[in-house]
C-alpha cells in the first residue's frame, strides 16, 4: 500500500508501512519476509534527514539525483566496510575503494530514478509547490524536499519497483566489491609470483568495466599503491588460458607471424588478467607488422567459431594488436540464423562474424563502425539517447541527443601521433590471413587429432550472445519510466516484449524466462555454454531451457577438416570486402586517374560474349548454394554513402534480380543450361516475398514503387526474364509484382526514377511489352474503365512535382521524371486518351529534361546546378516537450528496426508496424550486431553475426524511412560539393542526362535540349577512362550514352569506348564501382551490371537496355 500525498516535512517511515514492498514483486510472489533490497530501502530512507539542506552550486548532468540519493550510496558502502574483513582490509585503502565504489553506484542509481525524479520535478513545478527566486532555487528546493526523510518515504512508497531497483543494485554493488576484495586477499601470494611483484595496497577501482552479470558482477580494473594496474573478471578464464596455449603452439608453426597474449591467473570461478596499455608503431614496417598479425589473429578467431571482437576487446601495443577478451569462441549459430538464405547462412559462418572486421551502425546522420579493425576512432553515435536538457533547473526534462564515443586504443598509431588508416593496409591483413589460414591448414591434423589442444576447452565455459546486449540495456533504461515502478506487473508487461520478434527471432520460452529473471536482478543476461557439449546454462550450475545444434568443438573440428583453397579465397573475398565499406569517398564521384586508357579497338561480338561468358562463371562461381535456392553475398549502398556487405536482398540495382536478369540474357544467347539454372535459383525467394507483401498492403508505401530500389525494378527484372527463359512461372510472378508497383505507387512519397513514381511509373510502362504479358499495364491499373489508372495517376503527380526541390540526375532527379513523363505522353496519346492529355504530360516532361541541362552555375555548359537531390524531405523527429517525449530515432540492431518514441520517452513499434527486413527489402539502418552500446558510447555487447538480409531502398533514390534518405533534406551528401557536377556518371551525372534527352521521345525536336545533348556527348566521348568498368558510373554506363542510335556521329566514340570495355575486362578484369574496385554481383556497380554492358556493346538488337528498362 502506498503512503498518502502530502508535502509536509513529516510522514510515517517507510519500514512503518504494512507490506509497501508487495507490489514491486510480479504476480503475488511475495514472500513472508522483506526481501533484502527492502530491507536496505528502509535503511537508506531511515538514515535520511528529517530536513535536508542542499548546497549552494549548479547540479550538472544528474549530479541533483546523486545527492537525493546518497542514502542509498553510504548504506553500500557501510555494507562493504561491514563484509571486508580485517585481514583483508589491512591490504586495502578501503576509504578509497569504498569512494570508487559510491562513485560509480550513485551514477548508476541516478540514471535509474532519473525519469521519475523528472516526472516528480515537473509536477511540483506545474502545481506551483517550489520554493525559489529562479529556476535554480526552486531545483533545489525540490531536491530538498525529495531527499528528505518523508521525500524518499513518498517516493519510493509510491513507486516500490524503483526501491527494488535502486536497493538491488546497491546490495550488488557493495557484494560483489567485498567478495573481489576477499579474492584479492587469498591470491595475493599467487599473484606476487606472477602478474604482480609487491605493488603495495591496493588504491582505487575502477568498477562496471563490462557488463553486470550475475548479481551485478563486473570486470574491475585495480590500481595499486606503486602504479601497478591489473584486471579482475568475475568468471571462469579456463577459454583464455587455453587459448593462450593455442597461440602459443600456433606461433611455433613454420610460417607462422608471433601472436601476443596476456599473462592470467585462472582461479576457477573468477581470475586475474595482466593490464596493458596502448603503445605506437616505432615505423611504418610496424605498422605493416602489426596488420599483418591482425590478419594472422582474424584467421585463428575465425576457424574458432569466435565473435564480439569489437574495438573495445583489442588493444594496439606497438605492432602486436592484443586481444583482452576471448569469452565467446566456439559460439553456436545464433538463434533465427537457420535461415533458407543461402547467402545469409554463408555469411553467418564466415571470418565476418568474428566482429573484428569493418561493421556499420548507419542512422540519419552519421554512423560508426564498431569493429576491431576499423573502429575506435572518436565519433557521435548514430542512435540517439536519453538526455537531459536543462540540468539543475525545474525546466529539466528528457531529450534525446547523440551519444559521443571517445578514440578507443585499438588502432595502432605511429610514434609520432600520426593516426593510421585500416584501409590503407588491406594488402598486409589480407596477406596475414592468408598465412595464417594455410599455416593451420597445414597443421589441422595435429590440431585435430594429436595435440588435444582442441579438446582441453571442452569443458571451458564460454559465453552464448542469444541477443545483442543493446536489447537488453535498452529494456533495463526503458523501463525506469514512472509508470512502471507503481507496479511490478506494469514493467513486467515491458519485458514481454522479449516473446515477440521486435528484436529478432522469437527465443524458447524458457529462455526468455531466464532473460526475463536476470533483467529483475538487475543484470544484463547471460548465457553460456561448454564446447564439449550442447547444452545452455542461464547461470553458473542452472541448465537453461534449448540446445546448440552441436558441441562447439564438434563444429569447429568440421570447420578445420573442411579448409581448402576455395573456401580460403571466399574468405578473402569478405576480408577484403568488409575493408572496402571503410572507404568515404563519395559513392557516385569515384576518383579518377586511377587507370590509364586502354587501347580502344573494334570490339568483336563473339570476344564481347566470351568476356560476357567469364563474368557470367564468376557470378555463377560466387553464388552461394542450397537445394533449389541460391544467392550471393554483396555490397549495397546505404544513404549514398556508406557500404555494407550483406547477402543479396530483392532489388534490381544491388539484390539477386540483377545477376538474375544478366544470367537470364547470357542463358538466352549462349543456350547454356547451367545460366538459366543459376537465374532461376537465384529467384526462388520471390513468391514468398510476393505473398508476404500482398498480406501487409500497408506496407507497400515502405518499400516503394522505384525501378531500381523499389518494387518496379523487380517488376522489370521478373517479367524480362520471364521472357528469356520462356518461364510461364517467372511470367505470373512479374504480373504479380506489376500489380503491387500499381498498388505502391498510390502511397509513393518518392519522385524519382531509382526509388519513386517515374520508376514505378516506367516500370508499368515496361510492363506492357515484358514476360508479364500483353495487357499487363490495363490488368495492373484495374482492368476496364480503370485502364492505366494507375500510371495516369503517376503522371499526374510528377507533373505537378516541384523541380525546384529535385535534383538534376537521372536516377533521382529532374532527367528521370522528364524521362519517364515524355514515355508516358507517347503512350497516352497511342491509347487514344486525347491529344490534350498527352501534350500536358510532353510539356511537363519537356520542363523537366531542360531543367535538368539549364545552366544554374558558373561551372560551364552543361555542368551540375544547385540541387542534386530532393531538398524537401522531411527529417523525422523534432525537439522533445517537458514531458520527456522524444524524436524518433533509429535503433541499430539486427531486427533493423526503426522506432518511433511515445511521449514518455519509451520505443514504440515502428511506424509500419511490422518488423522492417522481414521481407528482405534493406532496413532504414546498418548495423549488423552491436558491440559497444550505440547510444550510450560503453561496450554493450556482441557481434554476433552479419544480421537481417536487407533489400530494396538502397543507395540509388530513396525516401525517408528508406536508406536513400539523405542525413540533412537539401544539404549535400559528404564529399560532394553543392553544384558541382559527376561528369561521366549515369546515376547523377551528364551521361544519365544526356541519355534521357536522347532517349525521350520528341526531346530532341527542342533544339536547346539537342544542341546541349550533342555538345555533352562529344565532351563525355573524348574523354579519359573511366575509374572503373560498372553502369552506374563507369564504362558500360559511358557505352549506353554513347551506342544510342540517336546521334549516330557518336559511334566513333562508342567504338573506342566499348573496345576499352572489353580490353579492361579481358586483361584486367571487370572492375566494379565499389570502393577499390572489389567485385561484387551486383547490377548497378558490379560484376552483373558490366557483363550486361558487353551483351549490350555486342547484341544490342537482342539485348534491351537495363537502364532504361526496355523489353524487346
Amino acid at each position: 500500500m502506498a503512503v498518502e500525498a502530502g508535502h509536509g516535512r513529516g510522514g510515517a517511515a517507510l519500514s512503518a508501512i504494512e507490506r509497501w514492498w508487495d507490489a514491486a514483486l510480479v504476480r503475488g510472489g511475495a514472500g513472508e519476509g522483506r526481501p533484502d533490497w527492502a530491507v536496505l530501502a528502509e535503511e537508506a530512507v531511515a538514515a535520511a534527514p528529517r530536513e535536508a539542506v542542499v548546497p549552494e552550486g549548479e547540479y550538472q548532468g544528474l549530479s541533483g539525483f546523486e545527492w537525493v540519493l546518497r542514502p542509498f550510496t553510504r548504506r553500500a558502502g557501510e555494507r562493504l566496510e561491514r563484509r571486508v574483513a580485517e585481514r583483508d582490509g589491512a591490504l586495502v585503502d578501503l576509504a578509497a575503494v569504498r569512494a570508487d565504489m559510491e562513485r560509480q553506484l550513485s551514477g548508476r542509481l541516478a540514471r535509474a530514478a532519473a525519469r521519475t525524479l523528472v516526472r516528480e520535478l515537473h509536477e511540483a513545478r506545474t502545481a506551483g509547490r517550489l520554493e525559489g527566486d529562479d529556476e535554480r532555487a526552486r531545483f533545489r528546493d525540490f531536491l530538498g524536499r525529495t531527499a528528505s526523510r518523508h521525500g524518499l518515504t513518498e517516493l519510493l512508497a509510491g513507486r516500490p519497483v524503483l526501491a527494488r531497483i535502486l536497493g538491488r543494485a546497491a546490495l550488488d554493488a557493495a557484494d560483489a566489491m567485498a567478495e573481489m576484495i576477499g579474492r584479492l586477499a587469498s591470491d595475493r601470494a599467487r599473484l606476487a609470483a606472477g602478474l604482480l611483484a609487491g605493488p603495495g595496497p591496493l588504491v582505487g577501482v575502477e568498477p562496471g568495466a563490462g557488463d553486470g552479470h550475475r548479481g551485478g558482477r563486473s570486470v574491475m580494473l585495480l590500481r595499486f599503491a606503486d602504479g601497478a594496474r591489473l584486471v579482475y573478471k568475475p568468471r571462469p578464464l579456463a577459454v583464455h588460458r587455453h587459448f593462450n596455449d593455442l597461440v602459443t603452439w600456433f606461433n611455433g608453426l613454420p610460417g607462422a607471424v608471433e601472436l601476443r597474449t596476456l599473462r592470467l591467473l585462472d582461479r576457477g570461478d573468477y581470475g586475474w588478467v595482466e593490464h596493458v596499455t596502448a603503445r605506437p608503431c616505432a615505423s611504418a614496417v610496424e605498422v605493416e607488422t602489426f596488420y599483418r598479425r591482425q590478419g594472422a589473429l582474424l584467421a585463428l578467431l575465425h576457424l574458432l567459431d569466435g565473435t564480439d571482437l569489437h574495438h573495445e576487446n583489442l588493444i594496439a601495443v606497438g605492432a602486436h594488436p592484443v586481444l583482452v577478451d576471448v569469452e565467446t569462441l566456439f559460439h553456436p549459430p545464433l538463434p533465427g540464423s537457420g535461415t533458407e538464405d543461402p547467402a545469409a547462412r554463408a555469411l553467418h559462418d564466415s571470418v565476418y562474424r568474428v566482429g573484428l572486421l569493418p561493421q556499420l551502425l548507419v542512422g540519419d546522420d552519421c554512423a560508426l563502425d564498431v569493429s576491431g579493425v576499423g573502429g575506435g576512432r572518436a565519433g557521435t553515435s548514430p542512435v540517439a539517447r536519453a538526455d537531459w536538457a536543462d540540468a539543475g533547473t525545474d525546466r529539466m526534462r528528457l531529450v534525446r541527443r547523440a551519444g559521443r564515443f571517445a578514440e578507443s586504443a585499438n588502432r595502432p598509431r605511429l610514434a609520432d601521433g600520426g593516426p593510421v588508416e585500416p584501409g590503407a593496409h588491406i594488402e598486409a591483413l589480407c596477406a596475414g590471413f592468408r598465412a595464417g589460414y594455410t599455416t593451420i591448414g597445414a597443421a589441422k591434423e595435429e590440431l585435430l587429432r594429436g595435440s588435444g589442444l582442441l579438446k582441453a576447452f571442452a569443458e571451458d565455459e564460454v559465453r552464448v550472445v542469444m541477443r545483442p546486449t543493446w536489447v537488453y540495456s535498452m529494456l533495463l533504461d526503458e523501463s525506469t519510466h514512472p509508470d512502471l515502478l507503481k507496479d511490478a506487473d506494469e514493467r513486467q508487461g515491458v519485458l514481454e516484449v522479449l516473446r515477440t520478434d521486435r528484436f529478432g527471432a522469437v527465443l524458447e520460452p524458457g529462455l526468455v524466462d531466464e532473460e526475463i529473471a536476470q533483467l529483475w536482478a538487475g543484470d544484463v543476461p547471460l548465457f553460456t555454454a561448454r564446447p564439449g557439449r550442447n547444452h545452455l546454462w542461464g547461470g553458473p550450475e542452472r541448465l537453461a531451457a534449448g540446445r546448440t545444434d552441436l558441441p562447439g568443438i564438434v563444429r569447429v573440428a568440421a570447420k578445420l577438416d573442411a579448409l581448402d583453397t576455395v573456401d580460403r579465397q571466399d574468405q578473402e573475398w569478405i576480408v577484403r570486402a568488409a575493408m572496402a565499406t571503410t572507404s568515404r569517398a563519395p559513392a557516385h564521384r569515384p576518383a579518377g586517374g586511377r587507370r590509364t586508357r586502354t587501347a580502344g579497338r573494334a570490339p568483336e561480338p563473339d570476344r564481347l560474349l566470351s568476356a560476357a561468358r567469364s563474368v557470367g562463371d564468376q557470378l555463377v562461381s560466387l553464388a552461394y548454394r542450397k537445394d533449389r535456392r541460391s544467392n550471393w553475398i554483396g555490397l549495397e549502398l546505404l544513404d549514398d554513402r556508406y557500404w555494407r556487405i550483406g547477402p543479396m536482398p530483392a532489388d534490381l540495382a544491388g539484390g539477386y534480380t540483377g545477376p538474375a536478369l544478366f544470367l537470364a540474357q547470357l542463358a538466352d544467347l549462349t543456350g547454356a543450361g547451367h545460366y538459366a539454372d543459376a537465374a532461376r535459383t537465384a529467384l526462388a525467394p520471390v513468391p514468398g516475398l510476393l505473398d508476404a507483401l500482398r498480406g501487409r498492403p500497408e506496407d507497400l508505401g515502405a518499400v516503394g514503387s522505384g525501378a531500381y530500389s523499389g518494387l518496379g525494378g523487380i517488376a522489370y527484372a521478373l517479367g524480362e526474364t520471364a521472357r528469356l527463359l520462356d518461364d510461364p512461372e517467372v511470367g505470373s510472378w512479374a504480373n504479380q509484382a506489376l500489380g503491387l508497383v500499381a498498388e505502391a505507387t498510390r502511397t509513393e512519397r518518392e519522385y524519382g526514377m531509382g526509388a519513386g513514381l517515374a520508376g514505378g511509373l516506367v516500370t508499368l510502362l515496361a510492363g506492357e511489352g515484358a514476360g508479364a504479358g500483353p495487357g499487363a499495364l490495363v490488368r495492373a491499373g484495374g482492368g476496364g474503365d480503370g485502364a492505366l489508372r494507375a500510371a495516369r495517376e503517376c503522371a499526374d503527380r510528377l507533373a505537378a512535382a516541384d523541380l525546384t526541390a529535385l535534383g538534376r540526375g537521372f536516377t533521382e532527379g529532374a532527367a528521370g521524371i522528364g524521362w519517364s513523363l515524355l514515355r508516358f505522353a507517347e503512350v497516352e496519346a497511342a491509347v487514344g486518351a486525347g491529344s490534350w492529355a498527352a501534350e500536358r504530360y510532353r510539356a511537363a516532361g519537356l520542363t523537366a529534361l531542360r531543367a535538368a541541362v539549364d545552366v544554374r552555375s558558373d561551372d560551364g555548359p552543361g555542368r551540375r546546378g544547385s540541387h542534386d537531390r530532393v531538398a524537401g524531405s522531411p527529417v523525422p523527429g523534432g525537439p522533445s516537450g517537458p514531458s520527456g517525449s522524444a524524436e524518433p530515432v533509429r535503433a541499430a540492431g539486427p531486427a533493423g528496426t526503426r522506432g518511433t518514441a511515445r511521449p514518455d520517452g519509451f520505443p514504440g513499434p515502428d511506424e509500419s508496424g511490422r518488423r522492417p527486413g522481414a521481407y528482405g527489402f534493406r532496413t532504414p539502418v546498418a548495423g549488423p550486431g552491436t558491440g559497444p552500446d550505440a547510444a550510450t558510447g560503453r561496450t554493450a555487447g556482441t557481434l554476433a553475426g552479419p544480421g537481417p538480409a536487407p533489400g530494396a531502398g538502397g543507395g540509388h533514390g530513396g525516401a525517408p524511412g528508406r536508406a536513400g534518405e539523405s542525413a540533412a533534406a537539401g544539404g549535400a551528401r559528404e564529399g560532394e560539393v553543392p553544384g558541382g557536377d559527376r561528369g561521366s556518371a549515369w546515376c547523377r551525372g551528364e551521361a544519365g542526362i544526356a541519355l534521357a534527352v536522347l532517349d525521350a521521345p520528341g526531346a530532341l525536336d527542342d533544339p536547346h535540349l539537342a544542341a546541349w545533348a550533342r555538345g555533352t556527348v562529344e565532351e563525355l566521348g573524348r574523354g579519359g577512362p573511366a575509374p572503373d568498368d560498372s553502369l552506374c558510373h563507369g564504362e558500360a554506363g559511358l557505352c549506353e550514352l554513347l551506342g544510342h542510335g540517336a546521334l549516330p556521329g557518336a559511334r566513333p566514340h562508342w567504338l573506342r569506348r566499348a573496345g576499352a570495355l572489353l580490353a579492361s575486362v579481358e586483361e584486367n578484369e571487370a572492375r566494379s564501382g565499389a570502393p577499390e574496385g572489389v567485385p561484387h554481383p551486383g547490377l548497378l556497380t558490379g560484376l552483373s551490371g558490366i557483363g550486361h554492358g558487353l551483351l549490350r556493346a555486342g547484341f544490342p538488337e537482342r539485348v534491351p537496355s537495363l537502364l532504361l528498362l526496355r523489353t524487346l
